[in-house]
């Protein structure tokens, strides 16, 4: 479950988030400081820490996830999208460099 996991763009990217987070935390203190996001003593701060520490674990795990899921999606949709190569008792038919003739053709304007 654990193999193939990038930590290091997760973490970075948990990091940022995190920092984001606490940021604003800060500016909605400074902000308005009546409300429910004051900073007032080292409590509250060491609680914010804590909460901060926790959704960092939290989110590293789940960016780390989320990144392998997106390259086995990617790696498989570029295996699917290159197209097989055809033998040479295929290739060598007698439509070889011809037009299809099983498309579509638009009718030719009616001259009056």
């Amino acid at each position: 479950m654990f193999e193939d996991l990038n930590w290091k763009y997760a973490a970075r990217r948990a990091a940022v988030v995190i920092a984001i987070y606490l940021g604003l935390l800060y500016i909605l203190s400074l902000t308005f400081p009546e409300s429910n996001f004051r900073l007032d003593n080292q409590a509250q701060i060491v609680s914010l820490l804590v909460n901060a520490v926790l959704f960092f674990f939290i989110f590293t795990f789940v960016y780390a996830i989320i990144d392998r899921s997106r390259r086995r999606r990617l790696a498989e949709m570029s295996n699917k999208s290159k197209p097989a190569k055809p033998s040479g008792a295929e290739s060598s038919g007698q439509l070889k460099g011809r037009p299809n003739p099983n498309t579509s053709r638009k009718k030719a304007r009616r001259k009056r």
